[in-house]
């Protein structure tokens, strides 16, 4: 038979087991509660994320040339802003960075990106105009820049067509006639160039495209004038005549004209 001892010892035990339980499961709770608060649900930790301050973060990198460490900031806001309020800011605005920091290339294509996915956004003009600008920035010489050019000039035409009542309609004006000058004097250059060779089919060719595609240029006038030159001497005399004679009727008063009358005066 158990005595009294036994029967108090076996209680005791119990009712400390019992505690002890109590207790353990007590502090495993503690334990899960406070873990809650470092593993939380993606959503809830999303839901902190504060994408306004972050872009005036980045803007204010931008400000200061750090434009790589804007660009991480920027992609965190794409990443996490699940409004997509400045994650589409933040889009063009890592354009921006690449064009501040002159790297054109890596600009037009983050502008294209961001004009092929929000075609009609506010800021869509905006996004037109700077990836023209990023072929306009790297116009150098007339004799290396003609396809850099001409792709400047096709997206500010563009940015015309597509967005007609955009804020750029003056500036873009003026890049325009800069981009039909240099276009011309590239044709006129080349022209010459056969010219002096004496390839004067293909001088024809360089002088008829300044005239047909860049009319009212600076250089159109010269070329007109080269043009009844070359087709002389390709022994084309009556279209020399022609062409001679259009130069002295658009433009009276300038030298070119006086050496046309010159040479016309010759024929006869």
């Amino acid at each position: 038979m158990i005595s009294k001892k036994d029967t108090f010892h076996i209680m005791s035990y119990t009712i400390n087991r019992s505690i002890y339980i109590q207790l353990l499961i007590a502090a495993l709770c503690l334990l899960f509660l406070s873990s809650c608060k470092y593993f939380k649900k993606p959503e809830e930790a999303m839901s902190q994320f504060e994408p306004e301050t972050a872009f005036k973060e980045a803007n204010d990198l931008i400000k200061t040339g750090y434009f790589e460490d804007a660009r991480t900031k920027l992609e965190e806001i794409k990443a996490k802003d699940a409004s997509q309020k400045y994650a589409t800011l933040a889009k063009i605005r890592i354009a921006d960075t690449y064009f501040d920091d002159e790297m054109y290339e890596e600009a037009a294509v983050e502008y294209d990106s961001f004009l092929h996915l929000h075609t009609f956004h506010k800021y869509a003009p905006y996004a037109q105009y700077r990836k023209a600008m990023c072929s306009f920035k790297r116009i150098k010489t007339v004799d290396i820049s003609y396809s850099t050019t001409k792709k400047a000039l096709e997206e500010f035409r563009k940015l015309q067509r597509s967005y007609p009542r955009n804020p750029y309609m003056d500036v873009t004006e003026s890049r325009i006639k800069t981009c039909i000058r240099i276009l011309a004097e590239y044709e006129l250059y080349v022209g010459k160039f056969y010219f002096k060779k004496g390839s004067y089919e293909a001088a024809a060719g360089r002088f008829r495209n300044v005239i047909d595609e860049y009319p009212d240029s600076k250089g159109e006038s010269e070329a007109i004038y080269y043009l009844g030159l070359s087709y002389n001497h390709m022994g084309e005399r009556e279209k020399a005549v022609s062409t001679l004679n259009a130069l002295i009727e658009k433009y009276p008063t300038i030298e070119y004209t006086q050496e046309a009358k010159k040479l016309l005066a010759s024929f006869n």
